[in-house]
């Protein structure tokens, strides 16, 4: 587990967490900079690929970024008609120029209970 943090946070928070074991980067001085955040997993931890797995805002603002290479969605016959419903990507203000992403199909898989898994890649400009 890593902890990602902005510079903001607290002395005592840091103690907590070298206290409990827990590893923690800076993402940046005041708000998140994904780009930042992944550079770092890679050189201090070795990490080479991530697999996102946040809300709507996260997701919205690693794509925003360019740091989503591929999507895995998997589809399942079933509604329960609520209507607040919660969206795979969102975007806000505090994104910088939000921007419309192509994905494009890789791959299909049928499931046994019936529901679909679908692969997609993007590619960046």
């Amino acid at each position: 587990m890593v902890e990602v943090l902005t510079e903001q946070v607290s002395d005592a928070y840091l103690a907590h967490l070298r206290k409990i074991g827990i590893s923690y980067i800076f993402g940046g001085k005041e708000r998140l900079n994904f780009s930042l955040v992944v550079e770092k997993l890679k050189n201090l931890f070795a990490i080479d690929k991530l697999m996102l797995e946040g809300g709507g805002f996260i997701n919205g603002s690693f794509l925003n970024e360019e740091l989503i290479d591929e999507l895995s969605l998997i589809l399942v016959p079933i509604a329960d008609g609520a209507s607040n419903s919660v969206t795979l990507f969102e975007t806000s203000s505090f994104l910088n120029k939000p921007k419309p992403v192509n994905f494009f199909l890789k791959e299909i898989k049928k499931l046994d209970d019936g529901g679909l898994w679908l692969k997609y890649v993007t590619k960046h400009d």
